[in-house]
């Protein structure tokens, strides 16, 4: 992937990918009036994204076709039909005997580009007036200075104040005079009237127009892209001040939209007038999935090109099921130009470590259902087969028992909607059913395949760890490469040296960053790798950190080139050489995804238990304290009775009773008394301890009373909570 390309653009597709060009071609034909013709409105209906733009590009391809200066031959002379006949009969009636229209005067223009009501009328009259000058000869010329001169007169009469001063004096002058007017009076008025009578000016365009034998097709896109009054304006000026003989006008908008703006927000009543306005009115429908499938393959196809990515063969496999899934969640063009804008940025970063097909797909849900990205990232347990990202493991403050007990309620959660014939992730999906069906549907293409470990390998995004790496992707929080993070994990003399230079706030993104890259660096050096992280965490005190680092260790001893043996040999030099709460941490995950008969693990665990006694005895306390307390319940099959024994103890002394307590010190601000969930979840903390009256009496008479008052409320209604029936 050595280029490249640019954005796609939101301008109207050139090539006709929805097989519009028969439409378009008949409608071109129609739209130039014989000679003796009132002018017409023609209204191309339909929402955004709907494809009008590209129609009337169509339509003005099949007028003026490239490389020919001739338009093709018109309606009135190709086809028979009564209605054209009926046309052919009054115009040759009025006197026309040559109802063949010549070559029609195309006029493009964009109120969007145009700010202010009376600045749109001028800017069109204007764009009129330039149309029919050019390439029209002398008669173009003259016409065109008439349509100008009619609008300098429609200006200055709308508003006094912009009249030049010689007709204001010449008005004046008349007003005066109407009581005594002389014979020289009337023939100034005379000379002066026909300069201000606005019919006169009207009329010397419509005979302009005529002696120029040239049919106008005026086309204004994105009508409904203006603001309400603005709207109204353009209306009004079509129908009342530039209804020109022999001039079609071929609009473009949307018709809710614009019926709301002339009714002012009254629906119903804009209809019915833009009724009396449109003449003839073309709808576009919605495009068929077919349409936008056909859509969706051209345009991801080119992309791919440009990128030049080559499907590898689980990707093709997949391919086309994924193109359907773009069809479904796309409502338009629009919609499928924004998703290619999407994979442009993010292929050429994920293409080494994602499974394309499984981007596509993504990346499209993500545009249709931001809210939806949101929740698999937050909630991946739901969408990755029970699987949670590498960021949404356990937190600091959060014991073993409590985690274990949120995953129940997540699995609980998803057994119920399995049980009900649901998808796991059903609970985030939306209530309409047409758009739920969508979502799961790209949902079960995305993530079904987490049961399946041969499809895994086709670097599908249900994995966690893959999954993850795409959001980094895809976050613009200085990520980076594959390349340079396999080069890191290869030498760890630059691990050493990254870890060195990160703080604090930079050092768990980077290590995030390892987690998502071990599984596919193949050149990985396990042992050295696991050294340095063990000299980092012993000069790390901050929680998240040594969490992180706990992490990286366990994603290295998962990586499929540490055997069993050396697996062994990590864990005793982690358990032996690291801080006890990242040892325990650490120990915990091994004792949950390691397998209970593993002989050399239970020694481990024993050995660990051993070491946080002799720690805790060592003076350990506050927070560490609690996070040590809670692994040894864990290792110990979930008994609290060596853990009640240590707390009782340390109770009896005020040493003890101050390392001990302190570890509530991060609820000492809470609002505890107006804040239900935050009292429950400090309950929930008295779980170590065994006796709860004896902790309150020690407080009470310990010379720390007044520093952990705070918390004898609390413990007492714990208490009385829990001896209550």
């Amino acid at each position: 992937m050595t280029t490249k390309p640019p954005f796609h653009s939101d301008r109207p597709a050139e090539k006709d990918l929805l097989g519009w060009s028969n439409f378009a071609e008949n409608l071109a034909h129609s739209l130039s009036l014989p000679e003796g013709s009132e002018s017409i409105v023609v209204g191309i209906e339909g929402e955004w994204g709907s494809g009008k733009s590209t129609l009337i590009g169509l339509i003005k391809k099949s007028l003026l076709p490239e490389g020919n200066t001739e338009p093709k031959p018109s309606i009135w002379e190709n086809i028979s039909n009564g209605f054209a006949k009926l046309i052919r009969k009054s115009s040759l009636a009025k006197g026309n005997t040559d109802p063949k229209p010549s070559k029609p005067i195309i006029i493009e223009f964009n109120p969007w580009m145009v700010s202010g009501t009376e600045k749109l009328v001028e800017v069109l009259i204007t764009q009129i007036a330039a149309g029919i000058g050019k390439d029209s000869g002398k008669k173009g010329l003259e016409t065109a200075g008439k349509v100008l001169q009619y609008f300098a007169l429609l200006k200055n009469l709308k508003c006094l104040k912009s009249v030049p001063e010689s007709h204001t004096a010449v008005a004046g002058h008349i007003f005066e005079t109407t009581g005594s007017m002389s014979e020289d009076a009337h023939k100034i008025i005379e000379k002066h009237l026909s300069k201000i009578d606005l019919n006169e000016r009207r009329s010397n365009v419509f005979d302009g127009l005529v002696k120029l034998n040239r049919s106008l097709i005026i086309v204004i896109d994105d009508l409904d892209r203006l603001p309400p009054e603005e709207v109204r304006s353009m209306i009004q000026t079509v129908k009342a001040v530039i209804d020109f003989p022999r001039t079609l006008y071929l609009l473009a908008y949307d018709r809710s939209i614009v019926a709301r703006a002339l009714g002012s927000n009254n629906e119903k009543d804009g209809l019915r007038y833009l009724e009396k306005i449109v003449q003839v009115a073309y709808p576009i429908p919605p495009l068929s999935q077919q349409q936008r499938r056909k859509f969706a393959e051209e345009k991801i196809k080119h992309l791919l090109s440009e990128l030049k990515i080559t499907l590898r063969p689980f990707e093709e496999q997949l391919y086309e099921s994924a193109i359907d899934q773009v069809a479904r969640l796309s409502r338009n063009m629009r919609d499928i130009v924004r998703i290619v804008n999407r994979l442009l940025l993010i292929l050429p970063i994920t293409y080494e470590e994602v499974n394309v097909a499984d981007a596509i797909v993504f990346e499209a849900l993500s545009q249709r259902f931001p809210e939806l990205r949101e929740n698999i990232c937050n909630h991946s347990k739901f969408f990755l087969g029970g699987n949670s990202l590498p960021d949404h493991l356990p937190t600091d403050r959060l014991s073993m028992e409590d985690w274990a007990m949120e995953r129940e309620k997540e699995d609980a959660a998803k057994a119920k909607a399995q049980q009900d014939g649901n998808s796991p992730w059903s609970k985030f999906l939306l209530e309409d059913s047409e758009e739920r069906q969508v979502a799961d549907s790209a949902c079960r293409f995305l993530f079904s395949s987490f049961k399946d470990a041969p499809a895994m390998d086709g670097l599908r995004i249900a994995a966690p760890s893959r999954m993850a790496y795409y959001i980094r992707c895809v976050t613009i929080d200085g990520f980076f490469g594959a390349e340079k993070a396999h080069d890191i994990l290869s030498y760890p003399v630059k691990l050493e040296q990254t870890l060195s230079a990160c703080n604090d706030k930079e050092l768990p993104d980077f290590l995030n960053f390892l987690i998502i890259y071990i599984p596919s660096c193949s050149n990985l050096d396990i042992e050295g790798c696991i050294e340095k992280l063990i000299d980092k965490s012993q000069h790390v005190v901050k929680f998240d950190i040594t969490n992180k680092i706990s992490e990286v260790m366990w994603k290295l001893l998962q990586h499929p080139a540490s055997t069993l043996d050396a697996r062994n040999k990590f864990l005793l030099s982690i358990m032996e050489k690291t801080p006890i709460h990242v040892s325990g941490r650490f120990i915990c995950a091994a004792k949950m995804y390691i397998s209970k008969d593993n002989a050399p693990l239970e020694e481990l665990i024993k050995k660990w238990i051993d070491r946080a006694r002799e720690v805790i005895k060592g003076g350990l306390g506050g927070d560490q304290l609690h996070y040590v307390l809670y692994r040894i319940v864990t290792l110990q099959r979930n008994s609290y009775d060596e853990v009640h024994a240590i707390t009782s103890k340390m109770c009896e002394t005020d040493d003890g009773l101050d390392k001990f307590l302190s570890g509530y010190d991060d609820s000492k601000n809470d609002d505890l008394r107006k804040n239900d969930d935050l009292r429950r979840k400090l309950h929930k903390r008295f779980d170590i301890i065994k006796n709860l009256e004896h902790v309150i009496s020690c407080i009470e008479k310990s010379s720390l009373n007044a520093k952990y008052s705070w918390l004898i409320e609390p413990l007492k209604e714990w208490k009385n909570y829990s001896n209550s029936p």
